[in-house]
């Protein structure tokens, strides 16, 4: 016990008095675990967006305005489609129809907006963990120049005098 303030002193990562528990170890270790989830979420995202890539849907609706479909075009489509393969080279998986376009322009929205969150969320996963690191940090070094001052602390009459409660004059 500490005389002056009657509260428990114990040693690193104890309760003292009705305060927190902290463990700079822990934070350290917790810092280096949200920094690799935020590298290995980062690194999940790009292998997504190189697969997708890979499966041609970077390609988009072609970027003109829909053809119009007829019954005669959907038939050649179809036909087309059944007999060769050359001819979708460079059309997006879902096709280049009206309704492929529709598809594209929803699909594409939302796999950007789904990929920029990720990579923001990795990134921000990331920063947690450096802030969890300087926070260990910080406290460790704050504990110790705390135990510094208690073995430094020295009897109330260090000073030769005596200490007094000053009471407010009254009126």
């Amino acid at each position: 016990m500490n005389r002056q303030s009657m509260m428990p002193v114990g040693e690193r990562g104890h309760v003292m008095g009705d305060g927190f528990k902290t463990n700079p170890e822990m934070l350290k270790v917790e810092g280096k675990n949200f920094s690799e989830i935020g590298r290995d979420f980062y690194q999940a995202t790009t292998r997504l967006k190189n697969g997708l890539a890979a499966q041609g849907d970077g390609g988009g609706g072609g970027g003109g305005a829909p053809k119009e479909t007829t019954v005669s075009s959907v038939a050649q489509d179809a036909w087309k489609g059944l007999t060769t393969l050359s001819d979708k080279e460079g059309t997006p998986p879902w096709g280049d129809d009206e309704l492929g376009e529709k598809f594209g322009v929803v699909y594409e929205g939302l796999r950007d907006g789904m990929t920029d969150s990720m990579e923001h969320l990795a990134t921000k996963l990331n920063e947690i963990g450096k802030a969890l690191g300087r926070m260990a940090k910080n406290h460790a070094e704050n504990e110790d120049f705390n135990d510094a001052l208690i073995k430094e602390h020295k009897p109330e009459n260090q000073f030769g005098g005596e200490v007094r409660i000053l009471k407010p004059a009254s009126k």
